[in-house]
C-alpha cells in the first residue's frame, strides 16, 4: 500500500465522481464558466436571447428537447439600454421577464470580481448568469494581464460550482484571420483555459447564415455544428444539418479534464451545508477524506463566503446568510 506523505499525497482512487449536469448539452454545463465568441454583430447576443428565453419560460426549448421547469436568470449586459432595447428584445424572443433580472450598475460600476455578483446568483438562486460582454466588467484588470483575468476567471468558476449556476461570458474575436479558432478571444488566451466549454459563432462562408462551433470541449465529446439564420421575428431560426450543402467537418474531441481544485471544493461545501450549519471540525473531517488541502478549503470557503459562529464550545460553518432570498422555481 502506498503511504501518503504529510496529507499532500492522494490516491484518485479515494475521489469521488459525480456527474456533470447541464443546461444545455453538450454546449453550456451547469457550474461551470462557458465561452460564447464572435465578431460584432454576429449573432451572440440574439443566440442568448433565446437562450434566455428558453431558460426563463421553460416553454421553448432552445435544444429541441422537452420542455423544462422556469429557472431564474441574470443577464448583464453593457451594450445597450436596459428599457428600449434589453426588455423588448427579450420579451420578442419569448422570455418571462419576472425570471430575468439585472444588476443596476449606476450607483456603482460592476466588475466580474465583485461580491454582488455572487450576493446576486444566491438571492435569485439564479441558475443561468450572462455577462455581455465581459470585457466590459474587466474594471482594471488588463486583457493582457495573465495574473488579473486568472483570478478573475477562478473566482467566477467558485461562485458557478457553489451556487450550480452556468456561467456565460460573451466576448468578441480578435482580428487575426487564418489562426486557429481557439487562439482568437480578445485577450489572455487564460480566458479559454479558464472556461469547460468554449462556442465560436461566424458566418457560413459567403452567406448570411451563421454556423455555432463547438471549438473546446472540456466535459463531453465536442457538440456537432448548428446552423442558424437571424429571424427577424422569432430571432432565431435553426437550420437542419442536411439543409446545409457542404459536409459538416468533424471535429476533434477533447479528454474530460480534473475539475479545478476549487471548484471540487465548492460543490462539496455547498453539498455539506445544504440541510444546514455543521460543525467546523465535521467539515474538516469530510475534506480530509479526499483529495482537497486544508489551504485551499479555507480559501474557498472565504472566497464563497461561508460563515462561521460559535454555539457553546464548537464553531460551526453556515451557507452565507443572503437577505432577500426568494424560493427555487420548482427546479
Amino acid at each position: 500500500m502506498l503511504e501518503l506523505c504529510s496529507g499532500q499525497l492522494k490516491l484518485y482512487s479515494s475521489v469521488k465522481e459525480t456527474a456533470v449536469d447541464w443546461l444545455w448539452y453538450p454546449y453550456i454545463p451547469f457550474g461551470k464558466i462557458t465561452l460564447l465568441q464572435g465578431d460584432p454583430g454576429g449573432g451572440k447576443s440574439t443566440l442568448m436571447m433565446s437562450i434566455i428565453a428558453a431558460v426563463s419560460s421553460g416553454n421553448v426549448s432552445f435544444s429541441k428537447k422537452p420542455s423544462r421547469q422556469p429557472m431564474h436568470v441574470i443577464y448583464q449586459c453593457s451594450e445597450d439600454d436596459v428599457a428600449d432595447t434589453i426588455k423588448p428584445r427579450l420579451e420578442k424572443a419569448g422570455a418571462d421577464c419576472k425570471n430575468v433580472a439585472f444588476l443596476d450598475e449606476e450607483g456603482e460600476t460592476l466588475t466580474l470580481t465583485d461580491e454582488r455578483i455572487r450576493i446576486a446568483i444566491a438571492d435569485f438562486n439564479a441558475k443561468l448568469l450572462v455577462i455581455d460582454p465581459f470585457q466590459a466588467y474587466l474594471g482594471e484588470t488588463d486583457m493582457a494581464n495573465i495574473l488579473g483575468i486568472r483570478k478573475a476567471l477562478r473566482q467566477l468558476g467558485v461562485w458557478a460550482a457553489f451556487y450550480k449556476c452556468a456561467i456565460v461570458l460573451v466576448g468578441h474575436l480578435n482580428k487575426r484571420q487564418g489562426t486557429k479558432d481557439i487562439y482568437r478571444s480578445l485577450g489572455s488566451i487564460d480566458l479559454v483555459a479558464a472556461a469547460r466549454s468554449v462556442i465560436q459563432i461566424q458566418k457560413y462562408e459567403d452567406t448570411d447564415t451563421r454556423v455555432l462551433t463547438h471549438i473546446k470541449s472540456s466535459l463531453a465529446p465536442n457538440g456537432k455544428d448548428l446552423f442558424f439564420d437571424l429571424d427577424s421575428v422569432s430571432g432565431i431560426r435553426w437550420i437542419e444539418p442536411d439543409n446545409i450543402t457542404d459536409t459538416i467537418i468533424n471535429r476533434q474531441v477533447s479528454a474530460p479534464e480534473i475539475p479545478n481544485k476549487k471548484e471540487y471544493a465548492a460543490d462539496m461545501l455547498q453539498s455539506i451545508l445544504s440541510d444546514g450549519p455543521v460543525k467546523a471540525t465535521d467539515v474538516l473531517m469530510r475534506f480530509k477524506e479526499s483529495d482537497i488541502s486544508e489551504k485551499t478549503l479555507m480559501l474557498t470557503k472565504k472566497i464563497i463566503g461561508i460563515e462561521s459562529f460559535r454555539k457553546g464550545r464548537s464553531w460551526y460553518w453556515k451557507m452565507p446568510d443572503n437577505k432577500g432570498k426568494t424560493e427555487e422555481p420548482g427546479i
